[in-house]
């Protein structure tokens, strides 16, 4: 069959809806240049070139406003139809997103990562997505779902080959069956190598992790900053929208002026952070606001991560579901090697008011504190001489922005049924509003600690984290060289953040580590026939200067029929076994159950079975009144 025959039938086969498998189908930078790639045949992928993934539409950086910079990889402001749906809401969310089955990707000694700009300007991020969307539908700051949530099955990825930088992860997934990883070299991710919630059969071999990011210029602040812009955008194009406007220490700001200000900051360390790498001091706020002392990731750092249903942002699991299929099940980590990671986070004080977390339309806290300076943000607290608090509202250009949104949403109808700018997670209301504005003079903020700048529930850096998971092998692996340069957490919260796994709700983690933890997890489903393992894997030489708590595995929750044998446990060799230091080698608590240790493990820094002062409720919250969050929950997850 000639050539030209065998392209028309499959045009007519493809009319008729046939899917045709792609055959060691060649990836180049050229199928990237309009955006996510989104593979929807089954077949075999491979990388023919270095992907550099920066779909930036032809502007030219040097010359562009700042506007211009803010803009530069939405979808919708770019007009990108093919994008512009609920999925996209956040910007290109990865750069593949594989949406159909059997699929096969090799990195054919080649790599994939973003670049710098994409990284700067898209903060949420996978370079593999391996569903049609990075939530399920009605989870999360936004529906994200536009008809049909469609989650891979059957993917392979075979290295060799690197997954490079990322802006959060390198593989990310929501319910999926029968996921392989082999082989793959992951570098300078920022929050993981691997994260996977309800994943049904999962395998990671022989992969390396030589390093996580360890150059990244900004806070999550500035994250808010980028989020935000959209909802100032449609404002500012509406007839509703044009009279709004702040009064803040008797001086009027319209939405015009407060969207110049932020596009601005954007502007100003996009160019410094091109230029420099870093955040110029001269740029004084937005230095103070954004920049980033550490240089590693300010929320969350895992190399591997795998979890039942829904986003990773509550606690640690306590109670495993007896919903079977909101667990991850025969999950296999094996032989990898981990090494030189860095991790710290920020703890970000929650503005409470009448019991509510006060967060954007995006889910983003409001910050009045900053915790790595010890000082306010955009406002001034005062005591008198007889010790009354009072608070000053003097802003700044995210929280002007935020404000604005909110009395949009209240007063207007400017975003009723708009899919892009929703406003479902908004709580920012008049008491906040009318302080702001300095007519609530006697409002005093009160704080709720322990969450991250999206009021996830700290837990400290995990480098291997198995929550709601029947059947699994951790095995063969080495974690080598893991340092938190996390601060003491703020010392101004009587009030703490529901869902963290500890009996004192005010013993925050935010400097602990674990090389490997497990949660509310369990032997294979045939219990008679095989336990779940922890073995053979080498931990060894953790730092983290201002952690309660450093630990080389640790078995949480209501955990079950778990074997323990052969691993070597040495966090520091200066430090011996000392039940009354932070370090401990393995850490059983007393609510796992048939979690057997052989005496074959050497653990350097001793052993400690815990007792658990209470019993915390189960993981999720399972109904409204449970929970800090609207939308069936936090921000990002039920």
């Amino acid at each position: 069959m000639k050539l030209s025959q065998c392209l028309r039938f499959s045009v007519l086969y493809a009319a008729a809806g046939v899917t045709f498998a792609q055959s060691n189908k060649c990836l180049y930078n050229s199928d990237f240049k309009d955006g996510t790639l989104i593979i929807d045949q089954p077949g075999s992928y491979k990388l023919c070139e270095d992907i550099i993934f920066c779909p930036s539409n032809g502007i030219n950086f040097a010359k562009a406003t700042d506007t211009e910079i803010a803009k530069a990889f939405d979808p919708h402001d770019l007009g990108k139809t093919k994008y512009m749906k609920n999925e996209f809401a956040l910007g290109f969310f990865a750069a593949i997103s594989v949406t159909a089955d059997d699929v096969t990707i090799s990195l054919n000694g080649k790599s994939l990562s973003q670049c710098r700009e994409h990284a700067l300007l898209q903060r949420f991020f996978a370079l593999i997505e391996l569903a049609s969307s990075p939530f399920l539908p009605n989870v999360g700051p936004h529906s994200f779902v536009s008809s049909v949530f469609k989650a891979a099955k059957n993917f392979k990825l075979v290295g060799p080959g690197v997954m490079g930088l990322s802006s959060h992860h390198s593989i990310h997934g929501n319910e999926n069956e029968n996921v392989q990883i082999s082989g793959v070299t992951f570098k300078n991710f920022e929050v993981g190598a691997v994260s996977l919630n309800n994943v049904k059969g999962l395998e990671i071999k022989n992969c390396d992790i030589p390093n996580n990011r360890q150059d990244l210029p900004v806070l999550g602040l500035f994250s808010a900053a980028l989020n935000i812009r959209s909802y100032l955008d449609k404002i500012m194009k509406s007839s509703e929208g044009q009279s709004l406007s702040l009064t803040i220490g008797g001086t009027n700001f319209t939405v015009n002026d407060i969207y110049s200000a932020l596009v601005k900051h954007i502007g100003n360390v996009f160019r410094d952070v091109m230029n420099t790498g870093s955040i110029n001091p001269t740029h004084v706020e937005e230095y103070f606001l954004y920049n980033n002392p550490n240089r590693v990731i300010d929320g969350p750092c895992y190399a591997f991560l795998v979890h039942g249903r829904g986003p990773a942002v509550g606690g640690f699991g306590n109670v495993q579901s007896t919903d079977v299929s909101a667990l991850s099940t025969d999950v296999s980590i094996l032989n990898n090697n981990i090494a030189n990671i860095k991790c710290f986070t920020n703890e970000v004080l929650a503005s409470v008011v009448n019991g509510v977390v006060q967060n954007d339309a995006r889910g983003s806290v409001l910050q009045f504190y900053h915790g790595q300076n010890n000082k306010f943000i955009g406002m001034i607290e005062s005591k008198d001489a007889q010790g009354t608090v009072t608070h000053v509202y003097t802003g700044n250009a995210v929280l002007n922005a935020q404000l604005i949104t909110a009395k949009a949403i209240i007063t207007t109808s400017i975003f009723k049924d708009d899919p892009r700018n929703q406003i479902n997670v908004n709580t920012i209301g008049f008491p906040l509003l009318d302080w702001a504005q300095g007519t609530n003079p006697t409002f005093v903020h009160k704080f709720r600690c322990n969450g991250d700048s999206m009021h996830h529930v700290i837990k400290g850096s995990i480098m291997i984290r198995v929550d709601d998971t029947q059947g699994f092998d951790i095995q063969g692996n080495t974690i080598n060289n893991v340092e938190v340069l996390s601060k003491s957490p703020v010392e101004l919260c009587a009030d703490f953040h529901v869902g963290a796994s500890v009996a004192d709700g005010s013993d925050r983690m935010l400097a602990d580590i674990r090389g490997i933890s497990v949660a509310s997890s369990s032997a294979y489903a045939d219990k008679n026939i095989k336990d779940s393992f922890v073995s053979h894997n080498t931990i060894a030489n953790f730092k983290s200067p201002s952690a309660h708590f450093i630990d080389g595995i640790d078995i949480q929750g209501y955990s079950e029929g778990i074997t323990i044998t052969n691993n070597y446990v040495n966090l520091d060799a200066a430090v011996g076994d000392n039940p009354n230091d932070k370090w401990v080698g393995l850490r059983i608590r007393d609510s796992a159950q048939g979690i057997f240790t052989k005496s074959n493990n050497i653990f350097v820094q001793g052993e400690v079975q815990e007792s658990r002062r209470r019993q915390l409720p189960e993981y999720h919250p399972r109904s409204l009144e449970e929970t800090e969050w609207p939308n069936n929950g936090c921000p990002y997850g039920h």
